[in-house]
This record gives structure tokens, sequence and C-alpha cells, in this order.
């Protein structure tokens, strides 16, 4: 009879450890999956888009022409970077840095807006050059960018690359 509580003991330390077992493995679990979660949350987004048209406006005219350049775009949160500009007929790559501040206030604002009253449209402002502001406009299949300096404007339509 003595084994008897022995073996209760063992069985209730058993199964206290096993018990311990299965939650710090769900704690693991747990804690793994936020900060896969958060990391995903928090990822950035490239885009790629390739120039469909592109018109040039200065002295009162304007010209307008098929598109030559391939950008790629960066948006992380309320900043988007554009880090390369690709001439498709030189076949040079261009490293750039230009930074694009979201504007977040707007009803368009695809954070804000589930796409019944306003189409998705995220629009950034950022400075290209010592003398000159571009506004992007974001949608889900194009970049629509103006570009104005004091000498010329610029207005170019990019088809949006998908995966």
């Amino acid at each position: 009879m003595r084994d008897k509580p022995a073996m209760v003991s063992l069985g209730v330390r058993l199964l206290k450890y096993d018990m311990e077992d299965k939650m710090k493995k769900r704690i693991i679990f747990i804690i793994s999956s936020l900060l896969l979660c958060s990391s995903l949350a928090f990822a950035g987004e490239v885009i790629t888009a390739r120039e469909v048209q592109n018109c040039f406006y200065a002295d009162g005219k304007m010209k307008c022409s098929d598109g030559e350049y391939k950008n790629t775009y960066y948006r992380d949160g309320d900043k988007i970077v554009r880090t390369n500009v690709f001439n498709l007929k030189k076949k040079e790559s261009l490293s750039d840095d230009t930074v694009y501040k979201v504007i977040g206030e707007l009803s368009s604002d695809p954070r804000k807006n589930s796409g019944a009253l306003f189409p998705q449209v995220t629009r950034a402002i950022g400075f290209p050059g010592a003398d000159a502001i571009e506004i992007i406009s974001i949608d889900k299949n194009y970049i629509q960018a103006v570009k104005s300096t004091s000498n010329y404007f610029v207005i170019s339509r990019f088809k949006i690359e998908k995966e």
C-alpha cells in the first residue's frame, strides 16, 4: 500500500510536468505567431511600374510620347521612396532616393476607404529635385505622376506590373 501514494505522487508530478511542457509549447507558438504576423504587418511593399505615356509641357506647348521609363517604388507606411528609374530605351538604371509623403487625410486613402464610396487611391507628394515638386497617385493598376518645376510640367502614366 505504501507504493500506491508514491505512484500517485509520481503520476501527479508527471501530469504537472506534461501540462507545463504543453503550456511552454503553446507560449512559444503564440509568441512565434505574433512575431511573424507583426513582421508581415510592418513589411513594406515594392511597386514596379512601366511608363505608358509621358507629356511634357513648357512655353505653352505640350508634347506627348510613349513612355520610356520603368520606376521602382518602396512603400512603407506613410512613406514611399522611388528607389530606381530605369530608362528602357538607353538600358540605363539610375539609383533614386526621392521620398514621397503619403497624404492620408484624403477620403480615397485605402487605409480609411473600403472602396464603396470612392475608388481606393493613395496620393503622395515628394521633391525630386532642388526646384521640383511631384505628386503621385497610385491605384490598383496605375501610377500617375505630375511633376512641376519653375520652367515645365511633366505628366506621366505608369502601368503597375503585377508579380
